[in-house]
């Protein structure tokens, strides 16, 4: 393929010797198909102009040829390709644009008209006009075909090819040339929208990282460090400043991308004053000036960068600004400008935000702000029906009772004790559609076995000694409300049996009775045993295990369910404040530590009874501190510093197995969370600065955070 402008000076072109325009058929086809071939591989607008025309002239046997698209005003023909120019043509080419008011010449009638125009003698043909001239004597054309580029009726350009010798154009190959000139116009129109596309998909990502760190900081210089870089980036522009105007001070601020200051000493202050900087203060909007504007306009701030855009930066009611933004050549497209407005939009919310915070900050030195107090009350009505949590795991067990809760299904809840399985269980009857109807609750561990087969199917007087009078079961009693079954594992199996079989056939029968009562219950089991294991041994039926492990729902322990220690202990703290009629505002962060590293092996309940604890028989201030802490806790807290692998390798036995995968996945999940939560806490919350410890991207840490089930706890 020939380049735009040959390398080494002018090639010559083959000469042609006939005075008739031939055209070798299979060879445009060839050509055509080369030419539809060209999107498939990734290149610029200029590469695939560049290669069409090489097609157009040496399938169709022309000597050279140049290609003109319409630029964004649609006023002007500016040339983007040639083939077979000199050095010295090629630059003249580039340099001219043909504008269609100004400029009468074949180019422009053809672009305007829509319709082909076909010289067989350039130089003397009548129609020429004083620009043909101009143009027809430098080139030393012959015959010339002009033809449009156009999608339907809409003209997006032209391409001009001729030959040196004077050559006849027949009509059916008139025709071939505008069909191949219209496989063109459709290659470029979609070149130019996938170039489109990719600069849009460009300035979005930008706009993307830029307010995403404009959210991440209250840093005046940071703000206009990632406004110039991003507006630079975005416009394609080479200049940018940053003008602001302090109405009650009646000072201006400058930041010209190289530093930001206070210009007292007037050294912008002059030239400002004719640009379109006030232009764009005094009209609220925004305001352009494009490269060829002539007298009577503004003067360019930046010399020798006439293409200029000026966007008001609307901050309170103290402040206006205008971003400045200047290039030497092109325009700015209305996309790009769109871009940029939302680019300075979300710059002037960081100025007020950074304002905000900065005045929260000066409050706060000896003052709880009332952001942090709302932040805690919004921590403790974070909860779902009486459950305290905002953790990945915890926000997924409420979905999932949610959805259970529609439907009468078997669930059976696991988890170690004191982790919230009654409360669990409270939550999806309230949820469900019996929850005008009773919740009864039975712990089949404290009840014995002969006594819990009464509770739950009752008797007929005369049943057993002492059965004076029937007595309706708990499964009567609750019928179409809910039944929980807590420590379902404790109940023995010969009533495992009989419930199995009243769980298959929806009746019940009283001890001492023959008939059979029908049962309307949902049922709820919970357990911390692992019912699978003594299935495989043998003392629990394993079809009665299907029949109530329907939907498992598995509760983390509280080691495992990140700042909801905190969140509950805060919890906690009011709720003693008020039974003891105390004035405890909070916890300590060096206390908060100590009982984040303990391990609790008694989960929820363990906590809010080390709590209870402090707030009876310590001497507590106004905040509980490292003293106020139990010695057992503190004592176990530093142990559990690190995570020990005998709590994650739970081998009992030589007959015993584990899940080594799953056994080194917790192991490195826990040290994973441990480094993020200590960046974290170095950070004061702060992702950007957590990030940059780390040695990761900020998208990296959010990742990470993800994977441990803290993505969607505090911090920016």
């Amino acid at each position: 393929m020939s380049q735009i402008i040959e390398q080494g000076g002018y090639i010559p072109p083959p000469v042609r010797t006939s005075s008739s325009f031939s055209i070798d058929k299979d060879k445009l086809i060839k050509g055509i198909f080369r030419i539809s071939t060209f999107l498939t591989a990734p290149s610029s607008v200029e590469d695939i102009l560049g290669k069409i025309l090489d097609e157009v002239v040496d399938s169709m046997g022309f000597d050279r040829g140049i290609i003109l698209l319409l630029d964004e005003s649609r006023e002007n023909l500016v040339t983007r390709v040639v083939k077979n120019y000199s050095d010295e043509e090629a630059k003249r080419a580039y340099s001219v644009h043909l504008n269609l008011k100004k400029h009468d010449s074949f180019e422009t009638r053809v672009a305007k008209t829509g319709t082909y125009i076909a010289l067989e003698d350039s130089e003397k043909d009548p129609r020429t006009t004083e620009t043909d001239r101009k143009i027809s004597a430098f080139y030393k054309r012959g015959s010339t075909f002009y033809a449009p580029l156009k999608i339907e009726d809409d003209v997006i350009g032209i391409i001009a090819v001729w030959t040196k010798e004077k050559t006849r154009f027949l009509p059916n190959e008139i025709d071939i040339v505008l069909t191949f000139a219209n496989q063109v116009s459709i290659i470029i129109h979609i070149t130019h929208l996938f170039e489109l596309n990719r600069e849009k998909i460009e300035q979005l990502l930008i706009l993307q990282e830029a307010v995403s760190d404009l959210n991440s900081t209250y840093s005046i210089e940071r703000i206009h460090e990632i406004l110039i870089r991003s507006a630079l980036q975005i416009g394609k522009a080479e200049k940018a400043l940053i003008y602001f105007l302090d109405i009650e001070k009646n000072r201006v601020f400058i930041n010209d991308g190289e530093r930001g200051f206070i210009d007292d000493k007037n050294e912008y202050g002059a030239r400002i004053e004719s640009t379109i900087i006030p232009r764009a203060l005094d009209s609220d909007a925004i305001t352009i000036q494009g490269p060829d504007e002539e007298e009577g306009n503004a003067v360019p701030l930046f010399e020798g960068h006439r293409s200029e855009v000026a966007i008001p930066l609307k901050v309170k009611d103290r402040f206006k600004g205008v971003l400045l933004l200047g290039m030497r050549n092109g325009v700015y497209s209305q996309g790009q400008i769109n871009v940029l407005d939302i680019l300075v939009n979300n710059a002037a919310t960081s100025y007020d935000n950074a304002i905000m915070h900065s005045m929260l900050s000066f409050e706060a030195k000896s003052l709880k702000t009332e952001v942090e107090k709302l932040k805690e009350r919004e921590d403790i009505l974070l909860g779902f029906h009486n459950i305290l949590g905002k953790s990945k795991k915890m926000v997924g067990i409420f979905h999932v009772i949610e959805e259970v809760a529609k439907h009468d299904t078997n669930i059976l809840i696991q988890g170690e004790s004191g982790t919230g399985k009654e409360l669990v269980s409270r939550a999806i009857h309230r949820q469900s559609l019996r929850n005008q109807k009773r919740f009864v609750d039975v712990n089949c561990a404290a009840i014995p076995g002969t006594l819990l087969e009464s509770e739950l199917f009752g008797y007929e007087a005369g049943a057993f000694t002492d059965a004076r009078k029937r007595k309706i079961g708990l499964l009567e009693y609750a019928s179409g409300g809910t039944l929980f079954l807590d420590e379902i594992g404790d109940m023995s199996p010969p009533l495992q049996a009989k419930f199995l079989r009243m769980l298959e056939d929806g009746y019940i029968r009283r001890l001492g009775g023959n008939e059979s009562i029908s049962v309307d219950v949902r049922f709820i089991f919970a357990t911390n045993r692992d019912l699978s294991r003594m299935v495989a041994e043998g003392s629990f039926r394993e079809d009665l295990f299907y029949r109530i492990s329907v939907v498992p729902i598995i509760l983390p322990p509280l080691r495992e369910r990140g700042d909801d220690l905190v969140l509950l202990a805060r919890n906690y703290v009011e709720e003693f404040n008020r039974k003891f009629n105390k004035k405890v505002k909070g916890i300590a962060k060096e206390a908060e530590e100590i009982l984040r590293r303990y391990s609790w092996p008694g989960n929820v309940r363990e906590l809010k009874n080390i709590i209870e604890r402090i707030m009876i028989l310590r001497d507590v201030g106004r905040y509980i501190t490292p003293e106020n802490i139990p010695s057992e806790i503190k004592s176990s807290a530093v142990q559990d510093h690190v995570a020990r692998v005998d709590e994650l390798l739970p081998l009992t036995s030589s007959t015993e197995r584990i899940d080594y995968k799953l056994a080194v996945e917790k192991l490195t999940g826990r040290i994973r969370e441990r480094i993020l939560t200590r960046a974290l806490e170095l950070s004061g919350g702060n992702k950007t600065k957590a990030a940059h410890l780390l040695s990761i991207s900020r998208y990296a840490l959010i990742r990470e955070l993800k994977k441990v089930g803290k993505e969607g706890e505090s911090g920016t």
